[in-house]
């Protein structure tokens, strides 16, 4: 329960940041991803808490209402210069989505969510790496140590219960890694 604690709060205080940088401009978060980032947030702490992932899980639920928010503000002053790689990925999210309320079997649709959540995530990546700037850096490495935290709250250490914070977990570190690489790289070129 403390560990669960702790995760939220930092979730919270990692996405203090990049909400107050959506609503000056400074950040243009992806509407694509940040509304399929919610959805999934919603389907891992549902697969999570049914397979006895406990109060562990409920750091899926508070990221799924802090994605909401973001995806609410993405409509205002969000990357609205959706691609063909974004569209696809978008229909792969969903066609995956499907799959898993048909599969309705754990491991499966972790895997599902794993994937879904990670062809969400290529067209931030991909925004991330043509304008590393118009991220906030701080929130996506404080969820990256927020879901390896969600691990150790996790009721039950299960392949399906710790699939996706593993997966979401090295994402977020590998994107601020990619982040910093790339503005290093863009004001040498400025």
């Amino acid at each position: 329960s403390i560990i669960t604690i702790l995760a939220i709060i930092i979730a919270i205080i990692g996405y203090i940041p990049y909400i107050r940088d959506c609503i000056i401009g400074k950040t243009k978060p992806h509407i694509i991803s940040w509304f399929t980032w919610a959805l999934v947030s919603y389907l891992a702490f549902g697969i999570q808490f049914f397979n006895d992932g406990g109060v562990g899980s409920f750091v899926n639920l508070v990221m799924g209402i802090i994605c909401t928010v973001i995806f609410i503000l993405a409509l205002r002053n969000g990357t609205k210069d959706i691609k063909k790689v974004d569209i696809v990925a978008f229909i792969l999210a969903l066609i995956a989505i499907v799959l898993w309320l048909i599969v309705k079997q754990p491991l499966w649709s972790i895997i599902l969510v794993v994937f879904i959540d990670l062809m969400s995530f290529l067209p931030t990546l991909l925004k991330g790496w043509r304008e590393p700037h118009t991220e906030t850096a701080v929130t996506f490495l404080l969820s990256g140590i927020k879901n390896g935290m969600s691990i150790y709250a996790l009721e039950s250490l299960s392949l399906v219960n710790i699939l996706y914070p593993t997966y979401s977990a090295l994402t977020n570190i590998f994107f601020v890694v990619m982040l910093l690489l790339r503005r290093k790289r863009v004001d040498q070129r400025s």
